[in-house]
């Protein structure tokens, strides 16, 4: 069963790498898969989860996927059972707030705001583990949020290259994906308690149904 969930998540990944390289080097997938605003306006919803499978540049591919891998081991490693659900629901939160708090920005494409996210989470988890991981969950938030300090001043270097002159690091969409990924721990569980909350309601509804038919049973055999 673990070698055969392993092979599963190994095949998600090549999944999610091919379609990564689509976008980045096919010119029409990249221009259907880019977060753009305008035809996000007009519709095209899908925008918020592939525009951050598309990327601007060869170096910008690697970068983000050689990162988001690492992270995505550690997590698993972590202790991380929902890696997926953390994934489709953080996209669309990050596409949405970044869209909503840059007003400026027309489009945006690449892994490294979900990286961001991936980290944070990452943080916290090392941080729920206790002893030296909790020191070490701290130490990475902190030089998570050092780096993006320096990159948001100007003196962060990435060593990726876009490819052109009009596309610039979004360094908002790292700020927004380490603060969800900070979050989005707490809104996990609060909906595992929900859930747990109505399955104990349901429970307990179906039993009183139960209970009333078996005294209507025996009204009626009476």
């Amino acid at each position: 069963m673990r070698n055969a969930a392993a092979a599963s998540r190994r095949h998600r990944f090549a999944w999610l790498l091919a379609l990564a390289v689509l976008a980045t080097f096919s010119p029409g997938f990249h221009v259907g898969f880019v977060l753009d605003r305008e035809a996000l306006a007009a519709g095209e919803v899908w925008r918020l989860w592939t525009g951050h499978l598309a990327h601007f540049s060869l170096s910008h591919l690697l970068a983000d996927t050689a990162v988001f891998a690492l992270l995505a081991v550690a997590l698993r490693r972590a202790g991380e059972c929902s890696l997926g659900r953390v994934l489709f629901l953080g996209a669309v939160v990050l596409s949405g707030s970044l869209l909503l708090c840059d007003v400026w920005l027309s489009r945006f494409g690449g892994l490294s705001g979900l990286n961001a996210l991936l980290l944070g989470r990452l943080a916290v988890r090392w941080f729920q583990a206790g002893g030296r991981l909790r020191v070490l969950g701290l130490v990475l938030l902190a030089i998570a949020a050092g780096k993006f300090t320096l990159d948001s001043v100007g003196l962060g270097g990435t060593g990726v290259e876009f490819g052109s002159i009009t596309v610039v690091p979004s360094h908002l969409s790292h700020w927004l994906g380490l603060f969800w990924g900070l979050v989005l721990p707490v809104t996990t569980q609060a909906k595992k308690t929900f859930s747990a909350v109505r399955r104990s309601i349901q429970s307990r509804s179906r039993a009183e149904r139960k209970s009333r038919r078996s005294r209507m049973s025996a009204t009626e055999s009476a």
